[in-house]
């Protein structure tokens, strides 16, 4: 995990990583190079036309070095410069800047914009304005008419100018980018909104300057090589229970779709084997769509005592699974409040694989098991005013989005909104369990203050049945026997990774969450080898 930094600490790095050898102008070549070399993989290798808009500090340099190692690889390079007509300052050898091509603002740059592939923002880097120079703005509009009319990428080198990099305020006319590569360390401010609003998708590019020592309760970033380290390694002579074994609990008549995406999601995660704890009416629709999960026939819910019914029967099953995953779409009526209270106030007597097994319910007795709480099952929580005693020997990570958290703080949507970093945090050192905030770029908090960040903030998630897919994806790592902090914060870097690929395959307006559970499978294969044994460090 990497801390998000304030510009202060950055500068601080900068200045460290020149004192200890390298020069400003090795930092610049090294930003340079990992900006044209992500310009070149969001193109798809494609070699095109690429426009800059440059302007006259380091970020403008950091352009024109990725604008000359684009032209080594046989692109075209269009520059527009704010306060800036040369190469002065900036790495690059003459023979690649003789294959620049300048434009004026006006017509020129429109003409540019109108040929540009790529367009490129490398005014200001992360000095803070409050407003835009008037040239740039207009500027930063003819690239925003050209991203309308062709579809061109917008791409911000380190931040969007006119974002401040440690409040996240944004100044108006700032551009509104596809990607934005970050150079170095990340920005605390970029991961805040309104700046997540301008920065698309968040890629780090880093060129070697040292971590400045802070608060370990500084935001962390959730990183490829965490989760390279959180996913479970499989024995060759292993089997599907000895994998992980899932149970989860849902749906109701208008929600069946909710419990199916948890369980698919589950599935794909790497649980050996998943069961479906549903009505018996419930049962064949989603068999039909979902045949490698198992079923636990439950009662109806209209039936007197089904709640109480519902809960003996998944007691005496709970022995067999080593995590739970309760509340997609299982509602809020009185079986419902029945059932939760009868299975998370009594605990099965005898300890075994997973949570133990009982026959009969024992009053008086609290649930002690792993479990994903997510939906209704936080809505209940919030009615239930000693939840938290009772509740305390679980281990639970909870998934609300604002309105949820906001019930079960007692407090209004908007303060979780305007706070949600500090609001997740209150929530589980109140509530002393992982609590994963779905809002922007979701949150994972710890018990112990660790608060870590998700890479990304994708509005394509704003689609029903993602938060059913997280959940599920969570429990499915739970169930694998990862500890709460990490399944959570794996589960919401895959998601994040498997969301882009479903929208590099149908957009972010037509994504549903069947798509993002379709790619979950190869976000994973990025981050584990399935060579990796137990034995194996």
């Amino acid at each position: 995990m990497k801390a998000l930094y304030r510009v202060e600490e950055i500068r601080a790095a900068e200045r460290a990583a020149v004192a200890a050898g390298l020069s400003e102008a090795a930092l610049m070549a090294a930003a340079g190079q990992g900006v044209a070399q992500a310009i070149v993989e969001a193109r798809g290798g494609r070699a095109g036309t690429a426009l800059f808009l440059v302007g006259p500090g380091n970020n403008g340099g950091d352009g024109l070095v990725a604008a000359a190692e684009l032209v080594a690889r046989g692109w075209r390079c269009l520059i527009w410069g704010y306060r800036r007509t040369d190469i002065a300052g900036a790495p690059v050898q003459t023979a690649a800047a003789e294959q620049f091509t300048w434009v004026e603002s006006g017509d020129g740059l429109a003409s540019a914009a109108l040929e540009a592939d790529v367009i490129v923002d490398a005014v200001f880097g992360i000095g803070s304005r409050a407003d835009l120079p008037a040239e740039v703005a207009a500027a930063f509009a003819v690239g925003a008419q050209a991203r309308l009319q062709r579809g061109t990428p917008l791409i911000a080198l380190d931040v969007p100018s006119g974002v401040d990099a440690d409040t996240g305020a944004v100044a108006e006319g700032a551009l509104h980018a596809d990607l934005t590569v970050m150079v170095g360390l990340p920005k605390i401010g970029l991961f805040r909104a309104p700046a997540l609003r301008h920065t698309g998708v968040l890629r780090l590019v880093e060129i070697g300057l040292p971590e400045p020592d802070i608060s370990q309760e500084r935001p962390r970033l959730i990183k490829e090589d965490d989760v390279r380290d959180w996913l479970p390694r499989r024995p060759a002579d292993t089997h599907k229970r000895a994998v992980g074994s899932l149970l989860v609990v849902g749906g109701a008549p208008t929600y069946y779709g909710a419990p199916r995406l948890a369980a698919a999601a589950a599935a794909r995660a790497g649980a050996g084997l998943v069961t479906l704890a549903v009505s018996r009416s419930l049962i064949a629709p989603i068999a039909t769509a979902l045949p490698e999960v198992t079923f636990l026939p439950l009662p109806e819910g209209e039936l007197g005592g089904a709640g109480a019914r519902m809960a003996r029967i998944v007691h005496e099953q709970l022995a067999r699974y080593r995590a739970l995953v309760v509340g997609p779409g299982l509602g809020q009526d009185a079986t419902v409040d029945e059932f939760l209270g009868a299975l998370f106030h009594v605990r099965p007597a005898v300890a075994a694989i997973g949570f133990g097994a009982t026959l009969a319910p024992e009053a008086g007795n609290v649930f002690s098991g792993r479990a994903v709480l997510d939906a209704d099952a936080l809505n209940w929580l919030a009615r239930q005013p000693e939840w938290v005693e009772r509740l305390r020997a679980a281990e639970l990570v909870l998934t609300p989005h604002p309105g949820e958290l906001s019930r079960l703080l007692a407090t209004e949507v908007e303060q979780i909104v305007a706070e949600p970093w500090e609001s997740a945090r209150e929530a589980s050192q109140r509530f002393g369990h992982v609590v994963v905030l779905k809002l922007g770029h979701a949150v994972v908090a710890s018990p112990d203050g660790t608060l870590l960040v998700a890479p990304q903030a994708l509005p394509a998630l704003a689609s029903a049945g993602t938060g059913d897919v997280l959940a599920g994806t969570i429990g499915g790592l739970m169930a694998q026997g990862l500890p709460a902090l990490a399944a959570a914060a794996a589960g919401v870097y895959l998601g994040c990774q498997a969301a882009l690929l479903a929208m590099r395959r149908v957009g972010t307006l037509g994504l549903v969450a069947s798509d993002v559970i379709d790619a979950l499978p190869k976000a994973i294969a990025a981050h584990y080898d399935a060579r990796w044994g137990e034995d194996e460090g």
